[in-house]
């Protein structure tokens, strides 16, 4: 596989210190630091202005080098540090000095009011967060958090570029860059959810020619296309239906109608050969008129489930059970029963919350909650905190977990997590879950391996609600529509191969 390694942020933390137990100078190490990101700075299509924020400490120094060197290239460039500048220590404070012998204005920013710091931060085109790096714990305090404030208040028509992490990442309010020029290593914390949404781009700066040993086992894997290609079902020209694949769906309720509708939908559009609903009659009138491909089961009372499952089982391969289904005695019902199913099953909404409420095990099963069905599914009430440990844990006790979000997650027991870096806010609509849910178990149905076909599934669901974003608009699309840009999507990786 081609992927993309992460590292936990002590690890990359710890390269420093080897590297530096080497014979390399910190001194060094903060120069190919601020050179890399300068490097990356000459490329992008930027007005030659930039104010850089620097902190008290070895980030800040990193930005010192930043200003030093762009000014040598003759941009314009002042330096807006968010402490007294006697604070400045160590290499840090080696390298302010060198920046005091050029004609580059330091300004504490204690100084101005926010008239001032608003109008400071305006006046660049491109603005460098050097304020905290990785030693930073908890929330920002004092002028620190005033700077990113201002920064994110400021930050439309500006170009954000942050240092090797943005400032206030791991709590309270971060910058929201768009850039993130990250040494050593790719650190965890921007990999997935909120801290990669802060990060925008990740652009890697390597330190050192040997670094990967010294990092170690990596914590995490980026999965690129051509990686997903080979997750890909095989097809033959000659298929015929049955050779799909099919799916028996246990969804819908009077009150959520169009979840079970949108389920199917995800899943003959990701491929399925056959996909069965089996539902409320309301739930069913809809489906032969808005997807008379499906096959309808009516469900007159829990119990008869059973025999849907016993009649479908030797053409369905995988079980999808929970969207739409309720929190009633009747969803409670169908999820004890549908643990039964002897073949790979994907839970997903009401079935998540059923599995969590009863202690339901079934037999063979993957889920794909959001933050806030992972953290009931652990016992607690809150959003989790840390997405991989959440997802981890998940999967050890359950099984497969595909952890919804912004570069999802997908975690097997006793594998390294894979992030799928594909989707946007295109995809935050009502019934973008039921999509998805139908897409991973059509592959399922395929024949794919439960944790593939989660990575499959959340890749080809991100990249048509991307694509939809880029060419009508990332806001107002419906869940429908990403279904039905699937087929283009498989088309796509197919066409690949």
């Amino acid at each position: 596989m081609a992927v993309i390694p992460w590292y936990a942020n002590e690890k990359v933390r710890a390269l420093d210190a080897r590297l530096i137990e080497s014979g390399l100078s910190g001194l060094e190490l903060m120069e190919r630091v601020g050179r890399g990101v300068v490097d990356f700075i000459l490329k992008q299509p930027l007005a030659h202005s930039a104010l850089i924020l620097a902190g008290a400490g070895n980030n800040g120094g990193d930005g010192f080098v930043v200003a030093r060197l762009l000014t040598e290239r003759g941009w314009k460039v002042a330096v807006l540090l968010s402490h007294e500048a006697s604070r400045s220590q160590g290499d840090a404070a080696v390298n302010l000095t060198r920046l005091g012998k050029m004609a580059v204005p330091v300004v504490e920013s204690r100084t101005l009011d926010e008239t001032a710091l608003r109008a400071l931060l305006n006046s660049h085109d491109l603005v460098v967060d050097a304020l905290l790096g990785t030693g930073a714990a908890g929330a920002p305090r004092g002028e620190t958090a005033r700077l990113i404030a201002a920064l994110n208040r400021c930050r439309l028509g500006r170009h954000v570029l942050a240092v090797d992490i943005p400032s206030g990442a791991e709590g309270g309010e971060g910058v929201e860059a768009q850039w993130t020029c990250t040494a050593g290593g790719r650190k965890l914390s921007m990999a997935t959810g909120r801290g990669a949404a802060l990060a925008g781009d990740t652009v890697l700066i390597p330190l050192d020619g040997n670094a990967a040993p010294l990092l170690g086992v990596p914590d995490a894997l980026e999965l690129e296309e051509r990686d997903v290609r080979n997750f890909l079902p095989r097809r033959r020209i000659d298929d015929h239906k049955g050779c799909r694949g099919g799916v028996l769906i246990v969804a819908g309720s009077k009150r959520y109608r169009g979840a079970a509708l949108l389920a199917v939908r995800g899943a003959l559009r990701a491929g399925a050969g056959l996909a069965v609903l089996a539902s409320v009659p309301e739930v069913l009138n809809a489906l032969a008129v808005s997807l008379p491909e499906a096959i309808a089961e009516p469900l007159d009372t829990p119990g008869s489930l059973e025999a849907v499952m016993r009649k479908w089982r030797p053409r369905c391969a995988a079980l999808l059970i929970g969207s739409g289904l309720d929190r009633d005695d009747r969803a409670r019902e169908l999820c004890r029963i549908g643990a039964q199913w002897n073949g790979p099953s994907l839970w997903d909404g009401d079935g998540l919350y059923w599995l969590g409420e009863d202690d339901i095990r079934p037999v063979r099963c993957c889920l794909t909650p959001h933050e806030g069905e992972a953290a009931a599914l652990l016992g607690g009430r809150s959003p989790v905190r840390d997405r991989f440990e959440a997802a981890g844990t998940l999967a050890r006790r359950r099984g497969p977990v595909l952890l919804k979000g912004y570069r999802s997650l997908v975690v097997a027991p006793e594998q390294t997590p894979w992030i799928v870096p594909r989707g946007d806010r295109t995809l935050s609509v009502p019934g973008s879950g039921d999509v998805l849910a139908g897409t991973c178990a059509a592959l399922l149905a395929a024949g794919v391996p439960e944790e593939k076909a989660l990575a499959l599934g959340a890749w080809c669901h991100g990249a048509a609600g991307e694509t939809l974003g880029r060419t009508r608009g990332r806001d107002g699309m419906l869940a429908h529509e990403v279904a039905d840009r699937l087929p283009a999507v498989l088309k796509e990786l197919n066409g690949a191969c």
